[in-house]
């Protein structure tokens, strides 16, 4: 007659092949946060607590609605990831920018060259807001960024289009500021007891479990 493992013997083999990888965060931000998702500080306050930071998050504007439109880039660093990425995210703070005008907002926007102008679009859109808005955006990165991330050096670019808002309607161009920029990276780790313990018990355990079959 054959004889199986019992669900006692077999449980801990499941508890601990479930509990192999960990979850961690690689998180960087560039630039202080200086305004809550909605608020409205004045540009001289904006301007002061910029000071300091590391272009192009110092409250210095880009480009105005009346000139020029929106137009930078940044550049988060940090040591390569060997780990498995399972998920990112860009947040963003921009200051002064005009949703609410006519037609579609950012012109483009890039994530180590891949094309996520659409997505952060829409976020500006359905975000809502009048003649000034002052908001912070979280946007979700598609697995088409993952190789990316890996490598330890993200180039973010981001361009606004016009027509913007001023005192006596839509103008010609949009300009506005970048307040701070915060990437999160999720990645999944092996957890070196639960290996260790899976190699030394497992042989043990089994050889148990024989003895007690015969």
């Amino acid at each position: 007659m054959k004889k199986y493992l019992s669900a006692k013997i077999l449980l801990p083999f499941a508890l601990l092949a479930g509990s192999q990888l960990a979850a961690a965060n690689t998180i960087v931000t560039l630039g202080d946060q200086d305004f809550a998702d909605g608020a409205t500080p004045t540009t001289g306050a904006f301007l002061t607590a910029g000071g300091g930071e590391p272009a192009p998050f110092n409250g210095v504007f880009v480009g105005s609605d009346s000139g020029a439109n929106f137009s930078t880039s940044w550049t988060f660093s940090y040591s390569a990831i060997a780990d498995t990425i399972t998920g990112g995210s860009l947040k963003l703070g921009i200051y002064d920018h005009e949703s609410a005008a006519s037609g579609n907002q950012v012109a483009s926007f890039t994530v180590n060259g891949v094309d996520l102008t659409g997505a952060l679009n829409t976020l500006f859109e359905a975000h809502g807001g009048a003649s000034r808005e002052d908001n912070v955006y979280t946007l979700t990165l598609p697995a088409s960024t993952f190789a990316g991330l890996a490598s330890g050096t993200v180039n973010v670019s981001l361009a606004l289009t016009g027509p913007g808002l001023g005192l006596f309607g839509e103008t010609a161009f949009n300009g506005a500021a970048l307040d701070f920029s915060t990437l999160d990276i999720a990645t999944a780790v092996p957890e070196p007891l639960t290996s260790t313990l899976l190699l030394i018990g497992v042989p043990a355990v089994l050889a148990a479990a024989r003895r007690k079959m015969a």
